[in-house]
């Protein structure tokens, strides 16, 4: 009986809050892009410019890989998330392209939780970007 509260539940208590960090990895797939606020439609331009203007916005780095296509880096402490950005006029999706340090598990499909945080932030600026056109 000692064994099990000396050894056993301390692990067990560690491992648990190892879990809490852990969260399934969570991709952005096409986001709608809403009107401008004079109502005529976006185009790939004033989509790109949003996305580049909220990257700024959130200090994540972004260079375009070709037309339509963005990948945008965090860098915090020594974490760091890779993601790329496909747009158009109609929608765009954020997803996951590499980490360091972040606990990406490919198999369970899992990361730390501050890469969905991040990912969602970023999301939130590039939506209020594209509120602004």
């Amino acid at each position: 009986m000692l064994f099990l509260r000396t050894l056993i539940l301390p692990l067990l208590l560690v491992s648990l809050l190892i879990g809490c960090t852990i969260h399934p990895l969570k991709n952005l797939d096409a986001r709608n892009i809403p009107a401008r606020l004079n109502g005529t439609p976006q185009t790939a331009d004033t989509v790109r410019q949003s996305i580049l203007a909220g990257c700024i916005d959130r200090r994540w780095s972004c260079r375009d890989l070709e037309q339509g296509l963005i990948e945008a880096s965090i860098t915090v402490r020594r974490h760091q998330a890779v993601t790329t950005i496909e747009y158009g006029a109609d929608n765009y999706s954020i997803n996951y392209k590499d980490s360091t340090l972040l606990e990406y598990n490919p198999k369970r499909g899992t990361i730390h939780r501050n890469y969905n945080r991040w990912v969602n932030n970023l999301d939130r600026a590039i939506r209020m970007q594209l509120a602004r056109q």
